[in-house]
């Protein structure tokens, strides 16, 4: 289901040389926005946007469409569920017109975060992270943790989709290919458990791995030259919030 998730491309596209945390802030202004304007236009206008994005050679249209591919199965159940589940005054074409807004708005979060670990190498922002919230240290935040499993948790998503993909291929191959429907729905609900197991013995393969190194969270350590905020970092995060607060002007 998302294997168009997959993990960090380089590139030289002003998307790449955008600092981590830039990114993020303007993933969550989006999400936020999202979720938080009514209107249809809006979920679909930022959808729109997201599409575009995808549109250099060193992130692909490719990579978009795959994400793509399971998503009309989600928003199907979706508008079902607001028609069949959800009680509004009206016909029931208001409810689902109400469940496909819903529907584009979780698309759209997908969308961006499918852009956002395309675009964004897990160590810098593990590094990142780390040093914003150095100053927290004497407040009794453990920074190290953190950042450590900030990096674990961008890196296991795509870990997770290749072994799901790999676990797809093998049952096809040997109980054949499901049909559409409910088929389909039951070979996915026996994939849970080897992808939970798979899951698991990565994380003990991880570990193993910290422990071989003798790495501790607390002990000093060097990390590569990371990316720096510049002048077109706060271009594009002053744009964005000017944006949001218009937007919010706008409605409210």
């Amino acid at each position: 289901m998302i294997s168009g998730l997959r993990c960090y491309t380089s590139g030289s596209t002003m998307l790449h040389r955008l600092h981590p945390l830039s990114k993020l802030f303007v993933l969550a202004l989006v999400c936020v926005a999202a979720f938080l304007f009514e209107q249809w236009y809006v979920a679909s206008a930022l959808a729109a946007f997201i599409a575009l994005l995808h549109a250099p050679r060193e992130i692909g249209m490719k990579r978009f469409l795959a994400v793509l591919k399971p998503l009309p199965f989600f928003v199907v159940l979706i508008v079902l569920a607001n028609i069949f589940l959800v009680s509004r005054p009206g016909p029931w074409t208001r409810s689902a017109g109400t469940g496909l807004v819903q529907a584009v708005r979780v698309v759209l979060v997908i969308m961006g975060a499918n852009l956002y670990l395309a675009v964004t190498d897990p160590v810098d922002l593990s590094d990142s992270v780390l040093r914003m919230l150095r100053p927290f240290r004497r407040f009794g935040l453990r920074t190290g943790e953190l950042s450590l499993m900030v990096m674990i948790a961008f890196s296991f998503i795509p870990l997770m989709a290749e072994e799901a993909k790999r676990l797809q291929v093998a049952q096809a191959v040997r109980c054949g290919f499901p049909r559409r429907g409910l088929s389909t729905v039951r070979a996915a609900a026996f994939l849970l458990t080897p992808l939970v197991i798979g899951v698991f013995r990565r994380t003990d393969e991880i570990d193993d791995s910290l422990r071989v190194r003798c790495y501790r969270i607390d002990a000093p350590r060097s990390s590569l030259p990371s990316s720096r905020a510049g002048m077109l970092d706060y271009l594009v995060c002053a744009a964005s919030a000017a944006l949001f607060l218009a937007g919010l002007y706008a409605q409210f």
